[in-house]
């Protein structure tokens, strides 16, 4: 027989691991809980899945259901709950978790027929069921019922006598969300903090709302109060990231959202690819690259082509640009925008070839004609001047003038230094058309007179504001000047006084100019002086050459010019007669 102190031992023994085994569950439940709510889905799924099969209760079954259902995985959410219903027809939150797939699935009646049935079965007794078929209703994004959720929900308050369950809160403040009720949602995240101080979720779903609002400072302070509060509460950092980006503080939004991927363990093709884009918008495109490289084989979205184009743009690999954006435009052509005809122009243009450059050209100005935030006319221009296509970069900085409501300053400038650049080319292009001398030097003509009416209109609206900028006399004058090649006294009497003011304005003082206009100066007052001579004032252009000897004293061109012509030297007398010189032999004449 067994003895009393072994029954007694035994007792002990067996009752331990009856009360144990629930108390042990309950606590993998919690935990799992607190991981589905943190989107730590990867780590709920091994502890509810490893819970059923040891243990394949009605009440096992259901989380395990619910944490498919939160998850997204329909079909198995439906498996688990019918498994669960299998183990226990009177456990009615099965009965409820199957309402949720149905609402998830769009089908209404069939869900509130599921919930009214539980909630009839229990007599709105049970809180628990209360709980989750209230939250059933906030669940679906399309076929949500927030209404329906407060009734359920205030039933189950009402249940609560002690006011201990912050859960309840949190879901009536889920259910005024999605009523867009932000007072009484803020009210009911604000009691469940009073119930559970320093709630990471209440905090992050008040930030939520402000992020709603567009309150993006103020959503931010309660994100960051709900990292203090629980740094592992990954939904924050997600939600923190959009707050962020919609500041522009692009590279913390990057920052968060990684952080987002990293403590919540997510593969989700989706969310990698917001990664990416924020990256992108936080110019670390090498980083946006690494993002999309694990997407291959993993996620059949065009958009993944067009991120790659813009990215490998950036980053000027324009061949492997120019490929993806190809792709991407030609799979799916209903969702080109602008943007993508405005990196592929750039990198086919930088590619400097004759096909990039033409094909560049078309797919830039496609997007011109869409973009207000840039003027692509000046970066066509800006292309082709680097490229020192200057007759090409003349006409797209004259068309970038034409479409501009208010063009810069700086346009005129580089509209007259291409027309400058391109003036003493003419005729030299031998894939051009032939043409003799005087078309040529009245093409000349006309390139040189544009470049000065060009650099004319930038100093005019420079004026216009009380300001000045010398150079842009000094670029005209010599614009004037080579603009009569053939008529020097007509080019000088253009340029002399263009010169003149140049001067003036360069030797003004003004603390705000930094330029160092000796070299141009220097260049200037030789050409005062070529002037003078053209005019017989030596005088005149010898008060210009030492103007140029004080700004530079070892200028050798110019001492020579001041020495003038040199005199033949005078023969030397000497004491002694000259030799007589020898007589000339007589040349033989060959026969």
């Amino acid at each position: 027989m067994m003895t009393n102190q072994k029954r007694s031992l035994l007792s002990i023994l067996f009752f331990g691991a009856t009360m144990t085994t629930p108390i042990l569950a309950q606590d993998v439940v919690q935990a799992a809980m607190k991981d589905v709510e943190a989107e730590r889905y990867t780590k709920a799924e091994q502890a509810l899945t490893q819970l059923a099969n040891s243990s394949p209760t009605a009440d096992n079954q259901f989380y395990l259901g619910y944490y498919f259902l939160r998850s997204g995985q329909i079909d198995k959410a439906k498996a688990a709950f019918d498994k669960g219903n299998a183990a226990d027809a009177k456990n009615q939150l099965n009965n409820v978790g199957l309402a949720g797939v149905a609402l998830a699935k769009k089908d209404r009646a069939g869900a509130k027929a599921l919930i009214d049935g539980a909630l009839a079965a229990t007599k709105n007794k049970n809180q628990a069921v209360l709980v989750k078929a209230g939250e059933m209703y906030t669940l679906s994004e399309q076929t949500n019922d927030p209404a329906e959720a407060l009734r359920i929900l205030q039933l189950a308050d009402e249940k609560d006598k002690k006011n201990e369950d912050a859960e309840i809160e949190m879901l009536m403040g889920d259910a005024y969300f999605l009523k867009n009720d932000g007072g009484n949602a803020i009210t009911k995240y604000e009691n469940a903090m009073q119930i559970r101080p320093n709630l990471a979720e209440a905090n992050y779903k008040i930030g939520r709302l402000y992020l709603r609002g567009k309150n993006y400072a103020k959503a931010q302070e309660f994100f960051k109060t709900a990292i203090q509060n629980d740094a592992e509460f990954s939904p924050t950092y997600r939600a923190y990231a959009d707050a962020l980006a919609n500041s522009r503080a692009y590279k913390s939004a990057a920052q968060n959202y990684e952080l987002f991927i990293q403590k919540s363990g997510t593969t989700d093709p989706e969310l990698l690819l917001d990664v990416a884009r924020y990256k992108f918008l936080a110019e670390d495109y090498q980083g946006a690259i690494a993002y999309l490289d694990q997407l291959k084989g993993k996620i059949n979205n065009p958009i993944i082509d067009r991120m790659y184009g813009w990215a490998y743009a950036a980053l000027g690999k324009n061949q492997e640009s120019v490929e993806s954006l190809n792709k991407f435009i030609t799979s799916s052509p209903q969702k080109v925008m602008y943007d993508d005809y405005k990196y592929l122009g750039r990198a086919q243009m930088q590619l400097n070839t004759p096909e990039g450059d033409s094909l560049g050209i078309l797919n830039l100005e496609k997007a011109a004609t869409q973009d207000t935030t840039e003027n692509l006319y000046r970066e066509i221009a800006k292309t082709l001047y680097d490229n020192k296509k200057y007759d090409k970069a003349a006409a797209y900085y004259a068309k970038t003038i034409a479409n501009d409501k208010k063009p810069q300053n700086n346009d005129y400038l580089w509209l007259g230094l291409a027309n400058y650049q391109y003036a003493p080319r003419i005729g030299r292009d031998s894939t051009a058309a032939p043409m003799d001398t005087a078309q040529i030097r009245q093409l000349k003509e006309t390139y040189y007179l544009r470049a000065d009416s060009a650099f004319a209109m930038m100093a005019s609206k420079i004026e216009a504001d009380g300001k000045k900028y010398p150079l842009a006399y000094y670029y005209r004058a010599g614009a004037n000047y080579y603009a009569y090649p053939n008529d020097r006294m007509k080019g000088a009497a253009a340029a002399e006084p263009l010169y003149l003011k140049f001067i003036e304005q360069s030797m003004a003082p003004d603390s705000s100019d930094k330029t160092d206009y000796k070299r141009y100066l220097i260049t200037s007052y030789k050409a005062l002086a070529g002037f003078s001579i053209l005019k017989k004032d030596d005088e005149k252009a010898k008060e210009y050459f030492n103007k140029v000897l004080e700004l530079d004293p070892n200028d050798e061109s110019v001492k020579k010019a001041l020495e003038g012509p040199k005199a033949p030297p005078t023969p030397t007398p000497t004491t002694k007669p000259a030799s007589k010189a020898a007589p000339a032999k007589k040349k033989v004449a060959s026969k």
